[in-house]
């Protein structure tokens, strides 16, 4: 799922591989490319990919 990355952590999230909920300002940063500018974000208890932010290209 695709989050707007100004607006995420304030966001409801629930983890679907083990049942975690929280805020997105909760969520683990994950794999980050900066070529894309592409950031994963995963679930705080088990590191299951829950969503990514994509941010712009200057």
């Amino acid at each position: 799922m695709q989050v707007d990355y100004d607006t995420y952590k304030t966001q409801d999230f629930t983890c679907i591989k083990c049942g975690w909920k929280g805020k997105g300002e909760e969520l683990e940063n994950g794999e980050f490319s900066e070529v894309h500018v592409i950031g994963d974000l995963e679930c705080p208890n088990c590191y299951h990919l829950i969503a990514f932010w994509q941010g712009k290209l200057i």
